[in-house]
């Protein structure tokens, strides 16, 4: 059983807390992770539960406010699990 978490805020200000944006879970196998913004453009994907997104887009700061994502993955056992959901980024 693979309970995935995706906190729901996080402050990329440089203060060292909160400031990767990472999926959490144990178990998980395979990983695929994507945030897009509020028009819909992917902002940030990552096969990899130890690459978190940084806040950044296109090399700059992204615009605070509210980013879906859609994670999946497979755990240990074979079994797919998915999420979808939205995360506020504030500074």
């Amino acid at each position: 059983y693979c309970n995935i978490f995706v906190p729901n805020i996080f402050s990329p200000n440089a203060d060292g807390q909160n400031d990767v944006l990472y999926v959490r879970g144990q178990g998980i196998s395979q990983l695929h992770f994507v945030v897009y913004n509020r028009w819909g453009q992917q902002v940030f994907e990552s096969r990899d539960a130890h690459h978190g997104w940084d806040g950044t887009y296109q090399g700059q700061q992204a615009e605070t406010g509210v980013y879906s994502y859609y994670v999946s993955g497979v755990v240990q056992d074979g079994q797919f699990v998915s999420k979808r959901g939205t995360v506020m980024l504030v500074r």
